[in-house]
């Protein structure tokens, strides 16, 4: 029983982990700008879907970060790059690992689509599982 706690305990830890989050560099004013208006897009979403069960929101000065169970998603601007760019990772518990892809847009508006179709699949999916849940 205590071998069965244990891996618990370390797959939990993993999981904990497995939010990708871009580690805060230099303050960089043209990034804060250019994501301006993916900031403001993300707090619309934010306020549309606030009564979607488990989907997170979180917007920051150098990003936006969605969640949704093992579902993972940043969006942000790289300056050397002049593009945005954006990270999602999916826990794949079945096959014992993660999936990570990377996005680039070169405009603030393919972003904000980009935003706006992934927010559709998370409700979708987060809508599917409702369903699953045991009725009280």
């Amino acid at each position: 029983m205590t071998q069965i706690r244990e891996k618990l305990r370390r797959a939990i830890e993993q999981q904990a982990h497995l939010a990708p989050r871009r580690p805060a560099g230099k303050r960089d004013d043209r990034a804060e700008a250019a994501l301006q208006p993916i900031r403001e897009a993300a707090a619309e979403l934010r306020d549309e879907l606030a009564s979607v069960h488990d989907l997170k929101i979180e917007i920051g000065p150098d990003g936006v970060w969605f969640g949704l169970y093992d579902k993972h998603l940043w969006f942000g601007y790289d300056p050397e790059q002049c593009a945005f760019i954006g990270d999602e990772l999916n826990s794949s518990w079945i096959e014992g690992g993660t999936r990570e892809e990377s996005f680039k847009w070169e405009t603030a508006n393919a972003c904000i689509e980009a935003m706006i179709q992934a927010c559709a699949r998370y409700v979708s999916l987060a809508n599917a599982l409702a369903q699953l849940r045991p009725r009280r």
